[in-house]
């Protein structure tokens, strides 16, 4: 399918939605990635509850090879692992079982300074992917912002959140360079022969098919310049394709 002509670039809403739905996937999938993270996450907090007591970092050593397998199945994580809730653990105020992928291929533990009494902490219960996640019970996208290892290269944070009996207890994420999912997104935004934009709950950009949408600017559909149709890609993000009128 190729989007291209008058108005719209000759599309119907039919072919806009189906471009729309195939951008949705890859986000999809990363998400399906994290489901045996969380559950076994929620298990491990359920199990020390039941058990009469809070659960402490050992119980947490189950979760990385479920980590681990999780970026061997999809290349698009280079990151992956849960971050807790501040007082979920007995023995660790604040605490993320986190692990990466390094440039070499091999899987290691991220370890980041989450104390707060720091002088520079990773403060993560004030970061969006956490607080959406806690505040409004839903999974949320972080980004595309500059990857926190210092790489000079955008990246997404990826978190569903962990409840367990009513109660947060942290979030399953995962993180994705925003050029690994791009590799994937640009072939689909690029049946659309005019102007178009995936962005963010900000509006803000996250892959487009030209330069003239620069990554991580604001675009708003209402604002001044050519006029732009939003089509819902993933809906409860919200991720939104923005696609300008042929001319």
């Amino acid at each position: 399918m190729v989007v291209d002509g008058a108005g719209r670039g000759g599309a119907t809403a039919g072919d806009v939605a189906a471009v729309a739905a195939l951008l949705a996937g890859p986000v999809e999938r990363i998400f399906d990635e994290l489901g045996p993270i969380a559950t076994a996450f929620a298990g491990i907090v359920a199990a020390a509850t039941a058990a009469g007591r809070r659960p402490v970092v050992a119980d947490l050593a189950g979760l990385r090879p479920l980590a681990d397998a999780a970026m061997g199945a999809d290349g698009l994580l280079v990151g992956a692992g849960v971050v807790l809730e501040p007082g979920l653990l007995a023995d660790a105020d604040r605490y993320l079982e986190w692990r990466q992928r390094g440039r070499d291929g091999r899987y290691g533990a991220l370890v980041l300074d989450v104390d707060p009494a720091s002088e520079d902490p990773y403060d993560y219960p004030e970061m969006e992917w956490f607080r959406v996640p806690r505040d409004e019970r839903r999974r949320m996208v972080g980004g595309p912002y500059f990857d926190y290892r210092g790489a000079d290269r955008f990246a997404l944070t990826f978190a569903l959140p962990v409840v367990v009996d009513g109660v947060f207890a942290g979030v399953a994420g995962a993180d994705v360079p925003l050029a690994v999912l791009e590799a994937e997104l640009l072939p689909v935004l690029r049946r659309i022969r005019t102007r178009a934009a995936l962005v963010n709950h900000e509006s803000r950009v996250v892959t487009a098919n030209t330069p003239h949408y620069a990554t991580g600017a604001r675009v708003r559909p209402g604002g001044p310049g050519e006029p732009l149709e939003v089509v819902p890609a993933v809906e409860d993000l919200p991720w939104d394709l923005l696609v300008a009128a042929a001319g």
